[in-house]
C-alpha cells in the first residue's frame, strides 16, 4: 500500500462521496481534475485508490500495488 497524507483541512464529510468526481472542488481556484485523473490511472491497473480523513487535520490518499505473484495471474 502507498499512502500520501497531508495536514490540510481534511475531507469535508458532506463531500466525501464527491471528491473523485470530475470538476468537483472545494477550492476557489481549483480545477478538480487531479483526483479523478489519478484514480482513473491507478484503477486502470486493477488496483483500488481511496481517500480517508486523517484527524485531527488532513487527509490520506492510498492505493495498493499488486505483488509480483498477483501481477502474474
Amino acid at each position: 500500500m502507498v499512502s500520501v497524507s497531508d495536514t490540510g483541512v481534511g475531507l469535508p464529510p458532506q463531500h466525501a462521496d464527491q471528491i473523485f468526481n470530475a470538476f468537483f472542488t472545494t477550492k476557489l481556484h481549483g480545477t478538480a481534475m487531479g483526483l479523478p485523473i489519478s484514480r482513473s490511472i491507478v484503477e486502470s491497473h486493477g488496483v483500488r485508490f481511496w481517500a480517508a480523513d486523517n484527524p485531527p487535520r488532513g487527509a490520506s490518499f492510498c492505493f495498493t500495488l499488486p505483488t509480483k505473484a498477483e501481477a502474474e495471474r
